[in-house]
């Protein structure tokens, strides 16, 4: 049998009849065995609901209550008290406050968007997010999208329910068990595959044609084996679209039949997978990779499915040999195609490419080189999305086009699908279109703040996430943000080897994230997600009135740094799953004041009370 995912469920009428220290203490060993630091004062709030459901009575008598429901896979996340009745659901959160503040405020807006788009039972249905401060005396107000209104009218907001006629009565442990599935974030889908476990097929997913694209490159791989041949597949999609995803549920497709490898050129993504897996074989680095296949030994492969995530960030010829010291010559494509092609029974390698996302030197060639790769002596056929055929065709290269494998939407920040057309946006210049494009992003619950306060922005992101131990804060930069220390953080260091605790640590151990002190460079999230980073935008990039430039020394193995910078703040924009916060520091001269009016224009909100 299942455990029970409420602490108390049952209708209006029951409740009433039970005594309230039963109820109690079956809040108390629901949350006790869900190892919750604390338990909200439901001492004062089951009053406060008893005395609002007797007014109402016998009205609402068959009305469905869930005290401390706890939404799966949503890291201890449970709304204080969920009411059922006919196609409505109040989502309510009591909190021991007179006035409800705006961390109080976006925490009930995120129960409901998540509900509305993930919970089975309650499609279909109308949500009513209510705030209810223990301590307020005033008049009940509408901020946000979000009912605060004081305990003693409590009961009038329900009342406003009795106005529909019941047409059916509602029940609550059906409507607590119905499923509900999210999409993991990264570090858990990774946990699932791992396990063997299926990843959940949930609505966002299939809309974004994950199961179709994992399918079509199994095809690929099955034709491909019958033949004996060579293909090189090309995923390219926007941040957060899925790409890694695809791989990992590809490496482990009973499908396939056949041995596969997850590649990645981006240290910090392995560390932190082989941290949370407690494995250090579930993804392999690069670099070891060739090393092992190139220098070490020069046999085939044994895997004949290699999937390279982050292939954007592939190293040219030249990094190649200034990093192995000229025992492997040619670009990482070009070794990689190499070592997979003395296969004899036919190998697979599949690209991920995150366009416009090439941040360190060595990069700078992006896709182009796989072009020159797949081009050489061994004939390779390329499936791609269409926006690449000109280019391999013209380089005499079979290429076979396919819509599936361009992901268009993004999933890592739920119903915020233009979160990296909002950030092209941005730093295109379109701060208009930028604005537009957030203000969509607002209304589907994707919170955007901004201040010059880090210590507001802190208390904001520390307050919205508290009692929910599971979720990742955290603080993020640029890598040429100098003197940093001047404003109350750091970055974390060039060789810095602990973004597994960082991006997994409970909120108290020192090393996480959520400790709101360290923050992790572009080279140290790309790839990665936080629920809700604050972003400290640096001198390095200052907004002129009409476009954003680069204020840092031109480094001599970079050959676009104004590229460079762009790419680099655009992987630091997409890194949220439930918002992004910015803060932008008071720097000398007030060189970064048009920077902070820009990023206002383009949809940030100043953060309330900050």
């Amino acid at each position: 049998m299942d455990a029970a995912t409420y602490g108390w469920a049952g209708d209006v009428k029951t409740f009433l009849a039970t005594p309230e220290e039963e109820v109690m203490r079956a809040l108390s060993a629901f949350v006790r065995e869900r190892g919750s630091p604390q338990l909200f004062a439901w001492d004062r709030s089951l009053v406060v609901l008893r005395e609002q459901l007797n007014d109402c009575m016998p009205a609402v008598a068959p009305f469905a209550l869930i005290l401390e429901y706890e939404i799966p896979r949503g890291g201890g996340r449970r709304p204080d008290l969920i009411v059922l009745q006919n196609g409505t659901v109040l989502v309510i959160e009591f909190k021991n406050r007179v006035l409800a503040e705006q961390a109080d405020i976006d925490q009930v807006k995120a129960y409901v968007r998540d509900l509305e788009q993930y919970h089975s039972a309650s499609q279909q249905r109308t949500f009513v997010p209510v705030l209810v401060p223990i301590g307020m005396d005033g008049e009940p107000e509408l901020r946000d999208g979000v009912r605060v209104v004081p305990a003693r009218r409590l009961g009038s907001l329900i009342r406003e329910l009795l106005r529909q006629e019941c047409r059916a009565r509602p029940d609550a442990r059906t409507w607590a068990e119905a499923k509900f599935e999210p999409l993991p974030a990264l570090v858990e889908a990774a946990r699932l595959l791992f396990d063997r476990q299926p990843l959940p097929r949930i609505r966002t997913a299939e809309s974004a044609q994950i199961p179709e694209t994992v399918g079509l490159i199994e095809r690929v791989v099955r034709e491909t084996r019958e033949c004996r041949g060579r293909s090189l597949v090309l995923l390219t999609g926007v941040p957060g679209s899925g790409k890694t995803l695809v791989g990992l549920q590809l490496v482990h497709s009973r499908a396939l039949g056949v041995p596969a490898v997850f590649l990645t050129g981006n240290g910090p993504l392995a560390q932190v997978l082989q941290h949370a897996l407690k494995s250090g074989v579930f993804v392999v680095e690069i670099r070891k990779y060739l090393h092992d296949y190139h220098i070490r030994s020069k046999a085939a492969p044994r895997e004949s499915v290699i999937v390279f995530d982050e292939a954007q960030r592939a190293w040219d010829r030249d990094r190649i040999i200034e990093k192995h010291g000229g025992k492997m010559i040619g670009s990482e494509p070009e070794l990689l195609l190499s070592a997979a092609a003395r296969s004899s029974e036919g190998s697979v390698v599949v690209a991920l490419l995150g366009e416009g996302q090439e941040i360190h030197a060595g990069e700078e060639a992006g896709f182009g080189q796989w072009i020159e790769a797949a081009g050489g002596s061994e004939a390779w056929k390329v499936h791609g999305p269409s926006h690449f055929a000109r280019e391999f065709r013209a380089a005499g290269i079979d290429y076979f086009e396919h819509d599936l494998l361009n992901l268009t939407t993004s999933l890592r920040s739920h119903r915020a699908g233009d979160v990296a057309r909002w950030s092209t946006a941005l730093l295109d210049g379109d701060l208009g279109g930028a604005g537009d494009l957030a203000r969509a992003l607002r209304e589907n619950g994707f919170v955007m703040y901004a201040s010059r306060d880090l210590a507001a922005l802190r208390d904001y992101v520390t307050e919205r996430f508290a009692g929910e131990p599971a979720r990742r804060y955290g603080l993020i930069t640029s890598s040429k943000f100098r003197r940093t220390a001047d404003y109350d953080f750091e970055p974390a260091p060039n060789r810095f080897y602990y973004y597994g605790p960082w991006y997994e640590a409970a909120p108290g151990e020192p090393r996480s994230c959520c400790q709101l002190r360290l923050a992790v460079t572009e080279f140290g999230c790309q790839g990665l997600e936080l629920d809700l980073p604050i972003l400290c935008w640096g001198p390095d990039l200052r907004w002129d009135g009409t476009s954003w430039q680069p204020h840092i020394g031109r480094s001599r193995k970079v050959k676009n740094p104004h590229q460079i910078r762009l790419n680099a703040y655009r992987v630091l924009l997409t890194r949220g799953r439930d918002g992004l916060c910015a803060f932008v520091p008071r720097v000398p001269e007030g060189a970064l004041d048009a920077s902070y009016d820009a990023l206002h224009q383009a949809g940030f909100l100043d953060l309330p009370g900050g």
